[in-house]
């Protein structure tokens, strides 16, 4: 008995009778083909027939309905560490932000940006991988490969605000629409806060 193991992600199946009567399988995968004769009977031809629509039933039961997939290194991340959400693609960093919504967000314009559609994964306090890919698609349009337009972005990067809560005027680093503004004190890029009430914002116009 010898074990033979090829890797191959299209391997080809085909059957066929010759003129002798002999029943021949033949499988090609990695630029090797196998032969293998089943015999010359009805019986042996339809025991084959039976087996590899059992052989089908058990990878569409067995394997194709619970599929699960696993986080690559191909995938879209955010994990939450030191106060910030931080995304990354395609094993790249996307960027840092303070609140999750925007960081799905911005993953979801990586893909768009690079082409790219991975599955999507949130990397918990312990380590463990949750999948958000429906957290990201619905910031992509029905296309799937755009993105959807934000309801309700009133501020441009670089536009400056006066923060109620702060007391002091701001500049702004993004607005994402529902997913709220981000802003940081004039002169002090270090210290960035996440605003969601948009009555605590007011546009400086002079």
């Amino acid at each position: 008995m010898a074990d033979l193991d090829l890797y191959d992600e299209a391997p080809e199946f085909g059957v066929e009778r010759h003129d002798s009567g002999e029943v021949e399988l033949t499988i090609r995968a990695e630029g090797t083909r196998i032969r293998i004769t089943i015999g010359r009977s009805y019986d042996n031809a339809s025991l084959l027939g039976e087996s590899l629509r059992h052989l089908a039933d058990d990878v569409a039961e067995d394997i194709v309905d619970r599929w699960e997939d696993l986080p690559d290194e191909d995938d879209g991340y955010i994990s939450f560490n030191h106060g910030r959400y931080h995304v990354s693609l395609v094993g790249k960093p996307v960027g840092a932000y303070l609140s999750r919504e925007v960081a799905e967000i911005e993953l979801a314009r990586a893909m768009v940006a690079g082409g790219v559609f991975p599955n999507a994964w949130f990397i918990t306090d312990h380590g463990n991988y949750a999948a958000i890919d429906d957290h990201i698609r619905r910031w992509h349009d029905e296309g799937g490969t755009g993105m959807a337009s934000l309801a309700g972005v009133q501020y441009q990067p670089g536009d400056r605000v006066w923060y109620v809560e702060m007391d002091w005027p701001c500049v702004v680093l993004g607005d994402w629409g529902p997913a709220g503004v981000e802003v940081h004190p004039v002169g002090d890029p270090t210290i960035r806060t996440h605003v969601t009430d948009r009555a605590e914002l007011r546009p400086i116009t002079e």
